[in-house]
């Protein structure tokens, strides 16, 4: 098989790129890179080292049924390197005021869990197996 390194970005259909491109630099560290509201649709760039996040809407979204440019997905999980990177990302959302879950353990690693403003899970993971 021909090599894949790592994911190049996430593209994330949101209903208000602005808003989510602000929770996601305040409560992940990220920074506006690009923005881009003429046209058909809305466009928002967010990246910091080793992660970058299209933010985009699209003209007629609609809940109705599965459709590829539906807001959300089942979630997206970032890589966090030790148990203690995820108590303190634990401890900086808490004090941010942002809703998350307590520290879950499963057979897989460790999980905090938390949702962006359209209610798109977002899965913080340290792989350390119980």
């Amino acid at each position: 098989m021909p090599a894949l390194d790592a994911v190049s970005h996430l593209s994330l259909t949101v209903t208000d790129p602005g808003r989510s491109a602000d929770f996601y630099n305040r409560v992940l560290g990220t920074e506006t890179l690009f923005s881009s509201s003429g046209g058909p649709f809305s466009l928002v760039v967010v990246a910091r080292q080793g992660l970058m996040i299209a933010l985009r809407d699209h003209p007629g979204m609609t809940d109705q049924r599965f459709d590829p440019s539906r807001i959300g997905l089942d979630h997206v999980a970032f890589q966090v390197p030790s148990r203690a990177d995820l108590e303190a990302w634990h401890t900086n959302l808490a004090a941010a005021g942002v809703a998350c879950s307590e520290i879950e353990v499963s057979p897989f690693g460790l999980h905090l869990n938390l949702k962006d403003p359209d209610n798109i899970a977002i899965e913080l993971f340290v792989s350390e197996p119980s």
